[in-house]
């Protein structure tokens, strides 16, 4: 049994900063978590890259401490202060690339994919488009009002409205009397976006 532990803890820390990548990035997107092997997966591409992050920061500092400049020995300790660091910036940056679109929209210019870099076509919509929206309810009342927040998902979750207004058959809006509403979007049947943006308002 000694023996056992003795292999997976260093086997644990070695894994560890890739965990700490994707718990990170599953943390701050909307991104649905995949299942166990999924995760761990993505954990052990995410180990790769910190690992050969470290590697080439322990040969720069190895050269820069040759070269007469030296703040301490590098050694399993450093190693494992530099994994760790760069975990949390690989797990910031993969989130910064995943919630901006920049890199996706970067790939379409040039036809490497169709792809965009939010989780579904529902979140895409939220993220690109910032206007009023109306929400087209289930016993066909219609709400007129900015969404603050919005599911991840069409079928779960709720809409934080600001501004709320219903919408009347002839088009008139009517206040509702409260700044925000919070709508189940279990009772939502689509989505309209408004062509106006916030400062239209």
């Amino acid at each position: 049994m000694d023996d056992l532990v003795k292999e997976v803890i260093p086997l644990l820390q070695y894994l560890i900063p890739g965990f700490v990548s994707t718990w990170i990035f599953y943390t701050l997107t909307a991104f649905k978590r995949p299942d166990t092997f999924g995760q761990i997966v993505q954990a052990l591409i995410f180990t790769f890259v910190i690992h050969g992050m470290v590697l080439g920061v322990g040969a720069v500092c190895v050269w820069v401490g040759e070269k007469g400049f030296s703040v301490g020995r590098w050694d399993a300790k450093a190693e494992t202060c530099w994994a760790f660091s760069a975990s949390l910036l690989l797990g910031l940056m993969a989130c910064c690339l995943a919630t901006n679109g920049k890199l996706h929209r970067w790939l379409r210019s040039r036809n490497v994919t169709k792809q965009s870099s939010y989780p579904s076509e529902w979140f895409c919509a939220f993220a690109q488009y910032d206007r009023f929206i109306t929400l087209h309810l289930e016993d066909e009342r219609r709400v007129l009002g900015w969404p603050v927040e919005w599911p991840p998902e069409s079928n779960t979750g709720q809409f934080l409205m600001r501004f709320p207004r219903w919408l009347n058959e002839d088009g008139k809006l009517d206040p509702i009397g409260a700044e925000f509403l919070l709508i189940d979007s279990a009772k939502v049947k689509w989505v309209e976006f408004s062509p106006a943006s916030e400062g239209s308002s």
